[in-house]
């Protein structure tokens, strides 16, 4: 279900935060092609949940796993159980509720740890709990009329422009790709800080300018913000294959 990455422990520290937000319904599309017993829970209220929170050295990516003797406790979270089950929950229906949290914990919360803001399971959760109030993806995009849609498309151009007014700050914003139909769904949402909270400029890739820096969405075509009527496809359109372009510059971690 997730990447593996092999954590060098001299890279165990970070100086920046990627804070990303997906799009249930892309995340679903996409568990879904990879094969067809797979299921999904969707959230009630059909809003951006957490993917994670992730540590960034500059110029690198990770670092990961930073202890491995960390191993993630369930009952370190009881008391945010049920607000994480709503913003924070796993999309995947073949899996548990804990498996999404124990990934993010131990691939990139024990790296967050390292600081002390995040030095605990309850700190390191609540946090992203705090950030997803705070940053409602969705509310921003409906104020401005960007709202699911299995026939309107959008230029991400304009979505990100409509994020950065909101946000006060450039987000990086990626896209998942149909090779088979052209489709191009929006998928997630970064967000940057900087070690002490601060929401500044994401800038994923140093090579481009401009929005190509920080997305993966084509910026000469229209993308598709999928509703839940994405799930009324036929059996033979559920098994078109997803790919990501330009992977290597906006990777999945």
């Amino acid at each position: 279900m997730f990447d593996v990455v092999r954590t060098d422990v001299s890279l165990a520290d970070w100086d920046s935060l990627i804070f990303t937000v997906h799009w249930p319904v892309t995340t679903c599309l996409i568990w879904k092609e990879g094969k067809p017993a797979h299921t999904c829970i969707l959230p009630e209220n059909h809003v951006w949940t957490i993917h994670g929170i992730w540590p960034n050295e500059e110029g690198k990516e990770g670092p990961f796993f930073c202890n491995r003797t960390w191993v993630f406790d369930p009952d370190r979270i009881g008391t945010l159980r049920p607000q994480l089950l709503k913003v924070w929950p796993n999309i995947h229906g073949n899996d548990t509720d804990d498996s999404l949290w124990k990934h993010e914990w131990e691939k990139h919360g024990t790296c967050a740890a390292l600081d002390p803001k995040f030095g605990s399971e309850e700190l390191y959760f609540n946090q992203g709990i705090q950030w997803v109030k705070n940053y409602h993806i969705t509310k921003i995009l409906s104020q401005k009329l960007v709202v699911p849609s299995m026939s309107t498309r959008y230029n991400v151009t304009m979505i990100h422009n409509v994020l950065q007014e909101a946000l006060g700050a450039v987000p990086m914003i990626g896209c998942e790709f149909d090779k088979d139909t052209g489709n191009v769904y929006l998928s997630e949402i970064r967000l940057c800080f900087q070690r002490v909270l601060t929401l500044v400029d994401c800038k994923h890739s140093q090579r481009l300018t401009g929005l190509q820096s920080v997305t993966n969405c084509p910026t000469n075509k229209m993308i598709m913000y999928p509703g839940k009527a994405s799930f009324t496809k036929s059996s033979r359109q559920h098994k078109r294959m997803f790919h990501n372009k330009r992977r290597n510059n906006f990777k999945h971690v």
